[in-house]
């Protein structure tokens, strides 16, 4: 059992094992949640920032530990101060008491909406399959159902974006038409965000998103999944994926034009050689624009059954290459803008030697996004994974303030990036209110 002793900065001893600030740790340069002080510019660093902290006395050593096993007691003083014992970690009602800083609260703002998160990720892959499979089996499409899960997805956005955008890096390559609807649907709702689109902008674009590739079961399978280049006859029957999906929704109640112009209209290029109609930019409505952007930027950061996909840092560059001929330019650095120099669910390493996964970022400090990290500086796994605020303002005053060294290959180190996202989710549970 965890026995905290409460000590001022100025009592601390080398030995004694921190395991508890007075400020939050993602608001302080300490990269572990709990440490052995070991050196004088530890004792230093923690009487700068803190004025007092919790220390465990079963995990200090040699001489402190003995000094602090012998204060188990409530109330027990020393060196004339009362210190407080305690074996609970602070609840949350008793951290909103006494007021958490902007730091925390992000943090837990982004758990609390990651329970939810994944519980409306996991309703819309349900939603999807069952769709794709009445679409294949000739019947009607539930839009009813749609229109509520894009509204509940969207409010997730608008509350907490980069939790559901952490979820899009569950991605499986056999069952890609699944996940790609879904993520697009999250990214374009992601990117409404950032241009600011009204609700009513945003659901449309949304739920466009989230049907636009029904029309795929039409296409015969060899067609669909084949693991080779596409001749052009095939090429020719692939193309009419759009078309079929726009036939199969036109007549559906509660969905607008503007909804079926995506769905309709998403492989247009604004130079006029895309297809079904060889629109040019001013024919493409901007919602469609958006759409064929973010469709772009799944199909090419996914793995497919004919290649791997290639990581968003690089696929960003490559669509800003294309944009001239392909996408609207405005759109585009919004888009990049949106998604980030480190996306979130980038794999990368510090300065430090450590090595996490990006859970969150920020335009107003796009070098510096929120990190959990993985591996320590000795590249060994960590028991319980930490968080560190790279833009916290406490860096500034250290010489050398942990920063990103460079964005990984997936896989590096032997990390498995998805497995990560699902372990993080499973250890929340089920969120209490019902979907």
């Amino acid at each position: 059992m965890e026995f905290k002793i409460k000590l001022y900065t100025s009592e601390l001893t080398i030995g004694m094992y921190v395991c508890e600030l007075d400020r939050p740790w993602l608001e302080t340069p300490f990269l572990f949640q709990g440490f052995l002080i070991q050196s004088s510019d530890e004792l230093n660093q923690l009487s700068d920032i803190c004025a007092y902290v919790y220390v465990d006395a079963e995990k200090s050593k040699g001489s402190a530990a003995k000094k602090l096993l012998s204060m188990q007691t409530w109330g027990k003083e020393s060196t004339g101060k009362k210190h407080l014992v305690s074996n609970e970690v602070t609840s949350k009602s008793n951290r909103e008491n006494q007021g958490l800083t902007s730091a925390e609260l992000e943090r837990q703002e982004f758990y609390d909406e990651l329970r939810l998160a994944k519980a409306h990720y996991d309703k819309t892959h349900e939603y999807i399959e069952r769709a794709l499979e009445d679409v294949r089996l000739g019947r009607a499409v539930d839009t009813k159902a749609a229109r509520k899960l894009v509204s509940d997805l969207a409010e997730s956005i608008v509350r907490n974006y980069s939790a559901l955008v952490w979820l899009t890096n569950l991605k499986e390559r056999d069952e890609y038409t699944t996940t790609h609807c879904i993520n697009v649907c999250i990214l374009t709702l992601s990117f409404g965000r950032c241009l600011g689109l009204k609700r009513g902008l945003l659901n449309s674009a949304g739920l466009g998103a989230l049907l636009h590739d029904l029309g795929k079961m039409k296409v015969p399978l060899d067609v669909l999944n084949k693991p080779g280049k596409l001749t052009k006859d095939e090429f020719e029957v692939m193309k009419s994926h759009p078309l079929h999906g726009f036939d199969l929704l036109k007549g559906e109640e509660g969905l607008n034009d503007e909804v079926l112009k995506i769905v309709r209209s998403h492989h247009e290029r604004i130079n006029g050689g895309g297809y079904p109609d060889g629109l040019s930019e001013q024919q493409i409505s901007k919602l469609t624009r958006m759409v064929s952007i973010v469709d772009v930027y799944d199909a090419v950061t996914s793995d497919r059954v004919y290649h791997d996909g290639m990581p968003a840092h690089e696929a960003v560059k490559l669509m800003y290459n294309w944009a001239p001929r392909n996408f609207d330019q405005k759109l585009i650095e919004v888009f990049i803008r949106c998604i980030g120099i480190y996306p979130i669910g980038s794999l990368v390493e510090l300065t430090t030697g450590h090595v996490g996964v990006v859970v969150r970022t920020d335009t107003k400090s796009r070098l510096r996004p929120v990190v959990i990290l993985i591996l320590d500086g000795d590249k060994k796994p960590y028991e319980t994974r930490k968080f560190i605020n790279l833009a916290s303002e406490v860096w500034q005053a250290q010489d050398e303030p942990p920063e990103i060294l460079h964005i990984l290959e997936k896989d590096s180190f032997g990390i498995n990036t998805r497995a990560i996202i699902e372990q993080e989710c499973d250890s929340l549970g089920l969120p209490d209110t019902e979907l």
